[in-house]
């Protein structure tokens, strides 16, 4: 976990995040630290979990939330937002589909678990879930 001084050299934006992630997670605190002035929020996944880790960072004055495979990365308004996609995630109540078209990337977004796999021509689509049972 960072210390207080390297969560003071944080821009503001930054600073609220990591505060509202330590208020709101309490049991995950030790896995907020700041890399190369930046917060990172890195949380292991469950066992059998294809999601790696959850990271919700900072990057100049933009939070994000992601999973570790490619493309799985989503932009989040603000701090308020980044804790909600946090429990959403978490709880598999959303989960990141992402669609290629051939081997290039085409689209990532948020989905509900339940939502059907519809591809075009050319497209693959993946859902990826926080605790791998809404996997596909």
């Amino acid at each position: 976990m960072g210390d207080t001084p390297q969560i003071e050299r944080l821009s503001s934006v930054a600073r609220r995040a990591w505060r509202r992630l330590e208020s709101e997670f309490p049991l995950w605190n030790e896995h907020l630290d700041t890399r190369d002035g930046e917060l990172e929020f890195a949380v292991p996944a469950p066992t059998g979990s294809r999601a790696g880790h959850l990271l919700a960072f900072s990057n100049q004055n933009n939070l994000w939330v992601r999973f570790s495979p490619p493309h799985m990365c989503y932009l989040a308004d603000n701090e308020n937002e980044l804790v909600s996609l946090i429990r959403q995630l978490t709880t598999d109540h959303i989960l990141f589909k992402v669609t290629m078209k051939g081997g290039e990337w085409a689209e990532t977004t948020l989905a509900k678990p339940q939502e059907k796999s519809e591809s075009g021509p050319g497209l693959s689509v993946r859902f990826v879930s926080w605790s791998g049972k809404f996997d596909r």
